[in-house]
């Protein structure tokens, strides 16, 4: 009976044993960020007026936050756009929409890292797209809405 109890022990480990070392003998690697469709950095600050107070960052940006809703004076026309995607073949283009209309495309520097876009009259929507070499496209959304009293 001693013996059963040692075989069972010993198949027991065994098994742990191999549940280990299978993904490092299938030659399987690390997780990587490749393909992946977040952004690291995001910040969206507008441009201030003389007089008026903004924000310097509008957003407080979590990566996987995909939507936020920023309230600017209608007086506001441009503000910058600060991104840095998390794999670092993606790549990354800002599309502004006033009620589902595409209105203006905005290219982004990638030696530095952000663009000055055109905010139209009225509300209105900024896309961030993040397009990895590998996996899906993404996108973070703001949702303009005018009238914030400054």
């Amino acid at each position: 009976m001693t013996y059963s109890r040692h075989l069972v022990a010993l198949r027991t480990f065994g098994l742990a044993f191999a549940i280990v070392l299978i993904p490092a003998l299938m030659g399987m690697e690390e997780p990587s960020c490749a393909g992946a469709t977040t952004l690291e950095v995001l910040e969206f600050r507008p441009f201030q007026m003389p007089g008026e107070v903004t924000p310097q960052n509008a957003i407080a940006f979590d990566p996987e936050e995909r939507v936020y809703a920023v309230e600017l004076p209608e007086q506001i026309h441009q503000a910058m756009v600060v991104v840095e995607a998390t794999d670092p073949t993606a790549d990354l283009a800002i599309q502004c929409y006033v009620e589902e209309e595409f209105i203006a495309g905005h290219p982004i520097d990638e030696a530095l890292g952000w663009t000055v876009i055109d905010l139209p009259s009225g509300d209105s929507t900024v896309i961030v797209w993040v397009r990895p070499l590998e996996g899906a496209e993404g996108k973070y959304t703001f949702h303009i809405t005018r009238g914030l009293t400054p």
